[in-house]
């Protein structure tokens, strides 16, 4: 992992070339490919990595089934953490429970919160509109806070997302694990839409 110094004014981790080059031949074949994306929801590496996954989806939607966005962070004393702090933590918490209980409008929500985020940058770091988000997206609001609010909902799920942060070792967003293997999307061509279909392709023993 590599901490870099982040052009929204605090230091953000992002990937790394790994230490041993993969090529889509030296990747393991599976029936069931699972591609997990460890991020924070105000890094701005971790939105550049869920914006394109987002574009991966868009383009072959069948994608979708082969991708889960975790998130990274901790839970004190009752209350869920975040690198990036309190708001950071409160939203990571939103999408962990949209992604968990309304999965089909989970890509919907973040797009616009992507969206918004990018134009919305108080003290140096990316915040999108969660409330008009919700709305565009069509989120059961009542069942959103019921699950932000209950913690054997929310917090439960958030639990599940930060101990595979310690099985993984995750150190930065975002941080790809491929069947339960880290990879990086730069020995796939970056970080782009192209990187993320050629990871699921290159690694399915019969491609989506």
């Amino acid at each position: 992992r590599q901490v870099s110094a982040s052009p929204f004014g605090r230091a953000s981790q992002q990937s790394s070339p790994s230490a041993t080059t993969q090529t889509p031949a030296t990747l393991a074949k599976v029936d069931n490919t699972e591609l997990q994306a460890y991020v924070v929801s105000a890094c701005p590496f971790g939105l550049q990595m869920q914006r394109v996954i987002s574009n991966a989806i868009k383009s072959v939607p069948e994608l979708a089934q082969h991708i889960k966005v975790r998130y990274i962070g901790s839970i004190q004393n009752g209350v869920i953490t975040a690198m990036h702090g309190e708001e950071e933590a409160k939203e990571n918490l939103r999408q962990i429970c949209i992604r968990d209980e309304q999965a089909s409008k989970y890509w919907a929500y973040v797009s616009c919160y992507m969206q918004k985020a990018a134009g919305n940058i108080p003290n140096g770091m990316p915040y999108g509109d969660t409330k008009t988000c919700q709305a565009t997206a069509g989120i059961n609001t009542a069942k959103l806070n019921a699950c932000v609010t209950d913690s054997k909902r929310g917090l439960a799920y958030a639990q599940e997302d930060f101990d595979l942060n310690t099985k993984y070792n995750i150190q930065g967003s975002p941080t790809l694990i491929l069947n339960g293997a880290q990879v990086s999307e730069f020995d796939f061509g970056g970080r782009s839409a192209d990187a993320i279909r050629n990871l699921i392709c290159s690694s399915s023993t019969t491609a989506p």
